[in-house]
């Protein structure tokens, strides 16, 4: 008899591409503590490399992820597992780098909220979602709740929590959830393309408008600081980008900026 492969979370890295694997295909990809505390530490890493311009999350084999593992959360407090959780969700949330979920099979509970961390999701037409606290007992995060709310409305929102049913990715569209369905054998061909794209944009206008658009979003504006902040912060990516279009040319951009004014801190030690 093989022995169970180990959960786990992978990095990949190629060229300005970084992509992690969620790898626990056993159990749909459903994540324990250790795979909590490798995901804060791969994200650490990454959002620390200059080189990489993209992040792209998904799961090994036919899943996204089923979220947390219940056998854990049978062998210790919920809240506190809870509260891990979300303190890596966070994480994702607030990398510096542009972040794309590539969404198959099933993307329930857990899952559901790292896909909602991300900044653009991409799912398979054969994929589904469902949030389930109400099916264990558990209080969904008030910081799940606030980003759901700001990307899906408070009536989708009640929809997903209240019921735990699962819906399906044109469901998730119509939603809003997700940006874009596509076959399910192109899904990571297309993660690549829009990742791939990403990559050749201009960093600094990358990452002023995640910024900008993240906090219009918590705050139903772009506060004056910010604005005012990306206003006179040095660009060097303007003058190539304005050289390469007076030279009818393709702009060849430098590294990615991890200018974040709002960073949340990467350091995995605080999952213990």
């Amino acid at each position: 008899m093989s022995p169970t492969p180990r959960a786990t979370v992978s990095l990949d890295v190629d060229g300005p591409i970084a992509r992690l694997t969620i790898d626990n295909t056993a159990r749909a990809n459903a994540l324990n503590r250790s795979m909590l505390e490798a995901l804060a530490e791969h994200l650490a890493a990454v959002a620390r490399r200059a080189e990489v311009s993209v992040i792209v999350l998904s799961g090994a084999g036919p899943n996204f992820c089923a979220g947390l593992d219940i056998s854990e959360i049978a062998e210790r407090p919920a809240a506190r597992i809870e509260e891990e959780f979300a303190r890596v969700e966070e994480i994702l949330a607030g990398c510096p780098k542009p972040t794309i979920a590539a969404i198959r099979g099933h993307c329930v509970g857990g899952g559901t909220q790292l896909a909602v961390a991300c900044d653009l999701r991409i799912t398979s037409e054969r994929a589904s979602f469902a949030i389930t606290p109400a099916k264990l007992g558990l209080i969904y995060p008030t910081s799940s709740i606030d980003r759901l709310v700001r990307i899906i409305g408070p009536a989708a929102t009640k929809r997903l929590i209240f019921t735990g049913e699962a819906i399906t990715a044109s469901t998730a569209l119509h939603f809003g959830l997700v940006t874009d369905v596509v076959g399910e054998e192109v899904l990571d061909a297309a993660a690549h393309r829009i990742a791939a794209t990403i990559a050749t944009r201009a960093p600094t206008t990358i990452a002023a408008a995640k910024q900008m658009t993240d906090e219009a979003a918590a705050n139903g504006r772009v506060t004056d600081e910010l604005h005012r902040h990306w206003q006179s912060a040095p660009n060097p990516d303007l003058g190539v980008g304005l050289a390469a279009f007076a030279a009818r040319a393709e702009p060849v951009f430098g590294a990615p900026t991890n200018d974040t004014r709002k960073a949340v801190p990467t350091d995995a030690s605080d999952i213990a």
